[in-house]
This record gives C-alpha cells, structure tokens and sequence, in this order.
C-alpha cells in the first residue's frame, strides 16, 4: 500500500473503481451481452432466409428473362416510334420558332433605324443652331472691325507710310 501512496495512487479510490468496473462488467453482461447475442441469432435467421429468398428470386428472374426478349423488342419498337415523332415535332417547332426569330429581329432593326434617323435629323437640327450662332457671332466681329472708324484710319495710315 505504501508503494502506491508513494506514487500517488490512493487504496480506498483504486478499489472503489475496482468494484465499480465489476458492477459495470456485470450490467454490460446482463443487458447489453445477452440482448446483443439475441439480436445477432434472430440477425442470421434472416440472413438465411433472404438468402434462400434471393435463391428462389433466382430462379423466378431466369424464368422472366425468357419473355423479356419479346417486352425489349416491343418497346423498342414504340421508342423508335416516340423518336421519330418527337424528331418531327422538334423540327416543326424549330422552324416556327426561327421564323418567329426572323420577324423580331426584322422589327428591332426596323425600329432602330427609325432611332437612329430620329437622332440623326435631332443632330443636325442642333448643328444648324450652332452653326447659325457661329455665323452670327463672327459676322458681329467682323462688322464691329469694319465699324471702327479710328481701326481703319490707323491701319490705312500705316500702309501709306510703308510706301
């Protein structure tokens, strides 16, 4: 005992925890154990039994797999069918809906050529006002230059006096 108060272990405790593992061991054994054992017995008869279940499914699948050849062949020829029409009905429908493509996009090239002549004309209607008031701004220039009697004066002097 002295041993393991020296490395740090108490008697009372190690033993307390000693009958508690042994009371837990017996609890395990009797609920848990045995039920696990019950439930593993009743698992494996129905194992068995799917396993037989699966060989006569067997055996009735070989039996079925001989008429599925005539079901294959019927219902490929109803899928080819179903193709086929599908195909055609696609194909109509792609028609009408590139037709109907064509109009929309006919009306949005028509409808932005009428913009682009609206903008146009509206250009032009703001070019001719702005190029009026230019004309009008530089023919007042012009006329106040001319206006100017001394401006005159002094330029006609100064060419007479260069010859």
């Amino acid at each position: 005992m002295e041993i393991l108060t020296q490395i740090g272990i108490d008697g009372k405790l190690l033993l307390a925890q000693a009958v508690n593992f042994l009371v837990l061991l017996f609890i395990l054994h009797r609920f848990a154990y045995k039920p696990m054992l019950v439930f593993l017995e009743k698992r494996t008869e129905r194992i068995e039994e799917g396993l037989k279940n699966a060989e006569e499914a067997g055996r009735r699948l070989q039996e079925a797999s001989k008429g599925e050849e005539r079901i294959l062949a019927t219902a490929r020829e109803e899928a080819k069918k179903i193709v086929t029409e599908t195909r055609e009905a696609s194909e109509r429908r792609g028609q009408e809906l590139v037709a109907e493509f064509e109009r929309k996009a006919e009306r949005i090239i028509e409808e932005a050529r009428e913009r682009a002549k609206e903008e146009r004309e509206k250009m032009f209607r703001e070019a001719k006002g702005e190029i009026a008031d230019l004309v009008i701004a530089t023919t007042e220039k012009v006329l106040r230059e001319r206006l100017d009697g001394d401006a005159d004066r002094g330029k006609v002097t100064r060419f007479l006096e260069k010859e």
